[in-house]
């Protein structure tokens, strides 16, 4: 797995291709498919990375527009064991460069149901707080934020 710079083919890739998990969340939290939610935060993101799979596939995009930090992910970012270690290593690193040029807090929502995103967010320092609706369909969504 490697972290690379994105670009609009590899965002239209993912947003294709975007796992069941983010796309049911995209669809919960603000009316969209996988593919419009890839692109749109890619456009908007200041600091944005896609990853690659080992076989150099593209497996998922990563971003944060204004304070809001964001990770959208084909099948292939956690299929193997391998990947998922990697994840977790360059994540951290990850968001601290983004807590760095981004110079304040960040954050955004997480859907309820999604309790190994959430487990993975508190991994990575984040603190996540307790669910309240939102978004066109009103599901509940955790708020998480982290600071330096």
């Amino acid at each position: 797995m490697r972290w690379i710079e994105p670009d609009v083919n590899m965002a239209t890739e993912i947003g294709l291709n975007l796992r069941e998990q983010d796309r049911i969340e995209v669809q919960l939290s603000h009316g969209i498919g996988g593919l419009h939610a890839v692109l749109g935060s890619y456009r908007q993101s200041r600091v944005c990375m896609a990853i690659e799979g080992d076989d150099g596939t593209p497996v998922g995009m990563t971003g944060v527009a204004g304070d809001r930090i964001w990770l959208l992910g084909t099948e292939g970012l956690t299929a193997t064991k391998s990947h998922r270690w990697q994840l977790c290593l360059h994540g951290r690193e990850w968001v601290e460069h983004c807590l760095e040029v981004v110079g304040c807090p960040i954050g955004n929502h997480v859907y309820a149901k999604n309790r190994q995103a959430i487990r993975w967010l508190k991994h990575l320092g984040f603190t996540v707080e307790h669910p309240e609706p939102i978004g066109p369909s009103l599901s509940l969504f955790c708020p998480f934020w982290r600071a330096r």
